[in-house]
């Protein structure tokens, strides 16, 4: 195609013009050619894997960016979170704690030691995000995990063995996410909090949540149709039986009626006191582990930032922001906790 533009440029001969754009119509063919057998590969080998294959969409599709043109501040935004977190609950303080039953089943005193293997292993296979309360950012710790493995199983080991979860690791970066495009960006109704936390305190998370689903699964105790926060499960297998469900009844003559809750601060508005009696005494966890998860929950605090990018295809973030004061969380709980 190159030689036909410089033989062209030379001649000025309208045939040999007409090679040139026939050069270049084929060029645009091949690649997208190229471009779209690339692209059904990919969708492909996402095959099984509902996560890999939303990522692979959204390359095709790019990267929807949108203008935080709100002028409030990010101590404004925290305040109206905190407001609408504080009306949930007083809403709701007249109403009797629930009464959690006790079941019999086996117990979970203490956890075992994690290997520095088993850290390694981790680190590779965790994604490569990185909190701004991050020492060092995530692609370097990756690309150091064999150095540093070692030091970061002992100290996940010591928090496992003593009950206590690391106070560093229990602060939050929070970023008001708009959840609609069309929504009304002046408005902080309109924008959902997303709490960023450090690499390490999600990697502490995953070590216990590995330990406790093989006790869980061991001993059968989680229901066989919750789909949330389970392996090879999620919100397709829940439409799936929901579904399955309907047309089961509709085969049987019966009506079927559904009704759908939308919990306005789920997250943020959990009893801790309430919340932990339901490990105890439904699921046997007792001891250093209980105190684990005591730990874990109590003495968060969180801080709102306005206007942070990070940079994805950079190893580096840039910040222009407008940060918040630290407040503490007092009935706030991490989605992966329940």
């Amino acid at each position: 195609m190159r030689a036909a533009k410089r033989h062209f440029r030379r001649t000025r001969d309208v045939d040999d013009r007409s090679s040139w754009a026939d050069k270049l119509k084929e060029l645009r063919v091949l690649y997208a050619e190229k471009s779209t057998s690339y692209w059904r590969s990919e969708i492909a080998a996402s095959k099984g894997n509902s996560k890999k294959l939303w990522r692979t969409f959204n390359s095709v599709l790019g990267d929807v960016s949108t203008d935080e043109t709100s002028e409030l501040s990010a101590d404004q935004y925290a305040t109206f979170f905190q407001n609408k977190v504080d009306s949930v609950r007083s809403a709701t303080e007249s109403t009797p704690l629930y009464d959690v039953p006790y079941r019999l089943t086996s117990t979970l005193d203490d956890l075992n030691s994690v290997t520095t293997d088993e850290v390694k292993k981790l680190i590779n296979s965790a994604p490569c995000k990185t909190c701004q309360l991050d020492p060092a950012p995530t692609w370097l710790v990756k690309d150091m995990s064999e150095q540093l493995s070692p030091f970061i199983s002992l100290l996940f080991n010591k928090s496992l063995a003593s009950g206590c979860f690391p106070s560093g690791f229990k602060t939050a970066v929070v970023r008001p996410l708009l959840k609609k495009l069309d929504l009304d960006a002046t408005q902080p109704k309109n924008y959902r909090p997303v709490s960023n936390l450090p690499f390490l305190s999600k990697l502490l998370e995953r070590v216990v949540h590995n330990w406790l689903q093989v006790f869980l699964d061991s001993n059968d105790l989680i229901p066989c149709s919750q789909s949330a926060y389970r392996p090879f499960h999620s919100t397709e297998t829940a439409v799936t039986k929901v579904y399955n469900d309907t047309l089961l009844a509709a085969d049987s003559g019966q009506v079927t009626s559904l009704c759908l809750l939308d919990l306005s601060a789920a997250f943020d508005t959990v009893d801790h006191d309430l919340l932990l009696l339901r490990p105890k005494r439904q699921f046997g966890i007792r001891g250093v582990v209980l105190q684990w998860f005591r730990s874990y929950l109590h003495g968060r605090t969180y801080r709102h930032t306005w206007r942070c990018y990070i940079g994805r295809h950079h190893r580096c973030v840039f910040c222009t922001a407008r940060i918040s004061s630290w407040s503490a969380s007092f009935h706030h709980v991490p989605s992966r906790f329940i």
